[in-house]
């Protein structure tokens, strides 16, 4: 299947090296994220509060069932969505409708989690680029 990209351009910002980045750089930066979990996850949020099968899911953005059931599984072990047993549903597997329960608070989360990540970004060129520097930072010439 091809997969349809959801997501539109975005607001850019500039990094000291010229190069452009969006919020989507960051979230793959930051939490590992695939192309297809942003668009799953920018599906949710723009569809909050209402939920989605993930087979609502498959057919929105024309993936395969094993790539939105990974991606579920990622956004869920991340925080990044929650879910519930379909009511209603007794036969066969449970099925579970996926959701993003208040947007603001999801907003404010992902946020406070950049936030850390760049800290610890801070924390890291504080202890590293401490002369003596080590022999695999050094150029060699």
């Amino acid at each position: 299947m091809s997969q349809v990209q959801i997501v539109e351009p975005q607001d850019r910002f500039v990094l000291p090296t010229g190069k452009e980045l969006t919020l989507l750089d960051v979230l793959r930066f930051c939490y590992g994220l695939s192309g297809t979990e942003i668009d799953i996850l920018m599906t949710l949020l723009k569809s909050s509060p209402n939920r989605k099968l993930s087979d609502d899911l498959e057919q929105e953005l024309q993936v395969s069932k094993a790539m939105v059931n990974r991606s579920l599984n990622k956004l869920l072990s991340l925080g990044l969505i929650n879910r519930t047993k379909e009511v209603g549903n007794r036969t066969g597997r449970p099925r579970y409708l996926y959701f993003i329960p208040d947007p603001a608070e999801f907003k404010a989360k992902v946020a406070k989690e950049i936030e850390d990540c760049v800290n610890n970004i801070r924390n890291v060129v504080a202890t590293q680029f401490v002369p003596p520097f080590s022999t695999s930072l050094v150029l060699q010439g």
